[in-house]
């Protein structure tokens, strides 16, 4: 079985980022472009790997399919009966450029803009705020858990950003050391009988031009979704 803590078409460590690198759950049944036999993706992808590969337009197909896709039956890997049940993000395409696509949800103020070239970048209101004001957006804060494929050592708690990923020796797969320098990163936790960090990273989500000249004209309009919409829908 493949580690979804690495990357799935490079096989190195991948730990989250946003913008940067992000995972694809197994629930959500898109079939791997990657695999040598027919198989859904589970686990990371560094967004750097997935621009470089030859396969990133059929990831994009089936990634794009399922963020518009609501619950619905697809064939088994192997063809066999009773189907499995996709849950995708019931999503709305509302933009379609040279270089991404863009996404809306039709139960809450979430957005999700997709690269043709398969790196994604998730949106929240405050998010499009921040485009209408001309700024660009950073990731939430929240806390990120990732199995280490090594030990890293006592001294881990002292590492920034950039120290971790060249310790795990995948710093050329994130981004040059400048923008990486622009990434919040806060360590909170190692256990090191299962390898697990804890980190919090805020980054800045680096938009195409066309998507973010775009949100900024939609985000003059746009009337957030209201907890009254959420229930009925």
């Amino acid at each position: 079985m493949p580690d979804i803590n690495e990357c799935q078409i490079c096989g190195a460590s991948a730990p989250p980022v946003p913008g940067l690198c992000d995972g694809v759950a197994g629930y959500r049944l898109i079939r791997d472009p990657w695999s040598a036999a027919p198989s859904f993706l589970d686990g990371n992808l560094h967004f750097s790997c997935l621009e470089e590969s030859d396969r990133n337009s059929a990831f994009f197909d089936e990634f794009t399919h399922m963020l518009q896709a609501g619950h619905e039956e697809i064939d088994s890997l192997d063809g066999s009966p009773p189907p499995l049940t996709r849950m995708g993000l019931a999503m709305t395409p509302i933009f379609s450029g040279t270089e991404c696509s863009v996404f809306q949800s039709g139960v809450s103020d979430r957005w999700m803009v997709v690269k043709q070239t398969g790196p994604w970048f998730r949106l929240k209101h405050e998010d499009l705020l921040a485009i209408g004001r001309g700024e660009v957006p950073r990731s939430p804060a929240e806390v990120v858990r990732y199995r280490l494929p090594f030990d890293l050592s006592d001294e881990i708690n002292e590492y920034g950003l950039r120290e971790l990923l060249g310790a795990l020796g995948v710093a050329d797969r994130y981004a040059p050391e400048k923008q990486l320098g622009d990434i919040e990163y806060e360590y909170i936790d190692y256990y090191p009988p299962k390898r697990l960090l804890e980190y919090v990273v805020r980054a800045p989500l680096a938009l195409p031009q066309e998507a973010h000249s775009f949100l900024v004209d939609y985000a003059q309009t746009y009337t957030p979704v209201s907890f009254e919409d959420e229930e009925n829908a």
